[in-house]
């Protein structure tokens, strides 16, 4: 109760300040608005996509402006610079909580108008795209008919009416990429030849790294978006002793700036050296180090995505279960290299997909603490052998 409230409460605030939006009314010929603000993980698993709508029949003459999450800014500039004409960056947090920021980029965005304005997210929010959608000035509005994960019932009832087209989606748990793949294939009207995410580093201009890597190494990938889904940092260090000892691989350690604090925690918990670039490497400067690694292991977030798309050999992923069948697990014909340490409730439903992507497609409470260091290592050892 008490959060539909608030909901509504928000709703009557932002709704005032869009009053103040005036948006252009001039509208560029052949110009398509692509609008994906999600996270990293959603935007590798997305990102392959926007080469193909730029070489369809369809908008292969359109001018593109990817308005994006400026998390992945770095990544989407070096690798997507070919297909997007023009890049618009937007931070989330900021646009949530600083009205003066909501403002301004609200009015930056809705500056000019678009033949076309498409949003392929299927868990759409209606505080972020949906409101954007709305003051955009546009010939045409595409989105996706979307589900109730992100978004109230009665703010997706509003939000619908502001597109001019909703393509249709299946009800069931699908694998993200798969969804991304099912949304083009019905915009464009046409077979996509896409089979897994993929990022070629040969691509990327060759950026002067202020580390030097080791020879062989292992990564321990301690960050995560939310704190139910990281694994204590002691039992991270404990793999990586072992993985050290047994195998010889040195250890790097890696994850965000928010994730600082747990790398000072590592410390005290490991034995020996290791390379911190914890908080150190933009997200290009982190491929390379996935790229070169030898293995990962990490919580459930955007590395493993980065990951299987680079092509890395061997990638561990703890998981409490979130997300189960839309982010995780990898399925086998996109990659046989992604393995997963599942909370031991789940390990015991392993041969129910529907059971589990029923109970934890998008919320699992288990907690990820409950996964032994032992069942990680007897994984590991299971496929280095």
């Amino acid at each position: 109760m008490f959060s539909e409230m608030k909901t509504a409460i928000k709703y009557i605030i932002f709704n005032f300040m869009n009053i103040f939006i005036k948006p252009s009314k001039d509208i560029e010929p052949k110009s398509l608005l692509l609008i994906r603000l999600d996270a990293i993980g959603d935007y590798v698993l997305f990102r392959n996509f926007i080469e193909v709508l730029k070489k369809s029949e369809k908008y292969k003459e359109y001018k593109i402006t990817l308005l994006g999450n400026i998390a992945w800014k770095d990544l989407s500039e070096e690798l997507d610079r070919e297909f997007v004409d023009e890049f618009i960056w937007l931070d989330k947090n900021r646009f949530k909580k600083d009205p003066v920021y909501r403002y301004k980029k609200l009015k930056e965005i809705t500056e000019k108008g678009y033949e076309v304005v498409l949003s392929p997210v299927y868990s759409r929010e209606f505080f972020y795209t949906d409101t954007i959608v709305k003051l955009v000035h546009a010939n045409e509005k595409i989105g996706s008919v979307g589900d109730l994960s992100n978004i109230t019932k009665w703010l997706k009832k509003k939000s619908d009416k502001y597109y001019s087209k909703l393509i249709d989606a299946r009800s069931e748990i699908m694998f993200e990429f798969y969804r991304n793949k099912e949304f083009f294939e019905k915009l464009l009207n046409q077979k996509i030849d896409l089979h897994k995410p993929h990022i070629d580093i040969k691509k990327i201009k060759q950026k002067n790294i202020s580390f030097e890597l080791p020879q062989r190494y292992a990564i321990l990938f301690i960050g995560a978006g939310a704190n139910f889904r990281k694994w204590n940092v002691g039992n991270f260090a404990k793999v990586g002793m072992w993985l050290k000892r047994k195998y010889g691989y040195e250890i790097v350690l890696c994850g965000g700036n928010s994730d600082r604090h747990d790398a000072l925690k590592f410390r005290k918990y490991y034995v020996g050296e290791y390379l911190d670039l914890v908080g150190k490497t933009s997200l290009v400067e982190l491929l390379y180090v996935i790229y070169n690694a030898d293995l990962m292991i990490s919580n459930e977030t955007s590395a493993p995505h980065l990951a299987v798309a680079l092509g890395n050999p061997k990638v561990f992923v703890i998981s409490n279960g979130n997300h189960y069948g839309r982010f995780v697990p990898y399925p086998k014909d996109i990659t046989e290299n992604y393995y997963v340490i599942y909370h031991p409730e789940i390990e015991k439903d392993l041969d129910n997909y529907k059971k589990l992507s029923n109970s934890y497609g998008y919320r699992s409470n288990l907690d990820i603490n409950e996964i032994s260091v032992e069942s990680v290592i007897e994984k590991v050892e299971k496929v280095l052998k």
